[in-house]
């Protein structure tokens, strides 16, 4: 099975949260439902100006970013999994992501996690005193837990 680049899941993520079709998102973002799907089924040749114009859709756009991790492609590959955080000032943090913190554009600026140790009590009940803020720009390593 073929994982859905980044772009590809951005966008199906986001019209299936605000519960907009394909053909919706083709007439919002004024362009043509074969674009919509060839963008959420990841095709190569996509002209750059109508990626951006479905972007805009959800307030974002393409553009080159200095930030070590994508927050996006942490949330796509990390969210709700047993991950392993190293922060810039190289404390160690193991636990579950559970929310995605965002600004006023919508942009993930920090995220909420459940430390290992507090697992089990989120579960029975989701408690934001159990969970810790880590801001997306003092993540300096991610990966998943070693089983």
């Amino acid at each position: 099975m073929k994982t859905l680049s980044n772009i590809a899941a951005f966008v199906k993520y986001h019209r299936e949260k605000l519960n907009f079709t394909q053909d919706q998102l083709a007439e919002i973002s004024g362009v043509g439902i074969h674009f919509i799907r060839d963008l959420e089924q990841d095709r190569s040749a996509l002209k750059l100006d109508k990626v951006n114009q479905v972007l805009s859709v959800f307030g974002n756009h393409l553009a080159a970013s200095s930030e070590k991790f994508d927050p996006f492609q942490i949330w796509y590959s990390y969210f709700d999994k047993p991950v392993k955080i190293i922060t810039s000032d190289r404390k160690e943090i193991n636990g579950y992501l559970v929310q995605e913190l965002r600004d006023e554009k919508s942009n993930i600026v920090a995220w909420k996690l459940v430390p290992n140790l507090n697992a089990r009590e989120w579960q029975r009940k989701q408690d934001d005193n159990l969970t810790v803020i880590i801001k997306q720009m003092d993540i300096e390593e991610i990966e998943l837990q070693k089983a």
